[in-house]
């Protein structure tokens, strides 16, 4: 994961796609990928189609973790996390030894531990 560490915030950027920058839900979803869980990012690639980062809407990060995970009462290893920010909210993941992975305030992926109450936790279906 330490590839990802520093990346620049930027809508629909991919995760090695060699442009410095990463989408904070593609990126999360690629973590999820990576730990060797189901691979959505073809099935959320529409959204970046569709939408801008102004134009999507605001619970539609919620009722996307929602309809495809089971909420968690807090952080447990590889769940997604949905966390306060300005707008539509951001994703981060948690990993096995309890950060998280997330774009932080200043615009880029950094790991870090948070407290248990920030934000909201799920669990995948796949």
């Amino acid at each position: 994961m330490n590839d990802l560490l520093g990346l620049r915030r930027a809508w629909g950027a991919y995760p090695g796609d060699g442009s410095g920058t990463v989408d904070c839900c593609l990126m999360a979803l690629e973590v999820h990928r990576r730990l060797g869980y189901h691979n959505y990012l073809p099935e959320v690639a529409w959204i970046f189609e569709q939408y801008t980062d102004d134009t999507l809407p605001a619970n539609f990060i919620a009722r996307w973790l929602l309809k495809n995970g089971k909420r968690l009462t807090g952080p447990e290893p590889h769940a997604l996390a949905l966390l306060p920010s300005h707008g539509v909210g951001a994703v981060g993941t948690v990993l096995d030894d309890g950060t998280m992975l997330f774009i932080g305030p200043g615009g880029s992926v950094i790991r870090t531990a948070v407290a248990d109450d920030f934000g909201w936790y799920f669990r995948l279906n796949k």
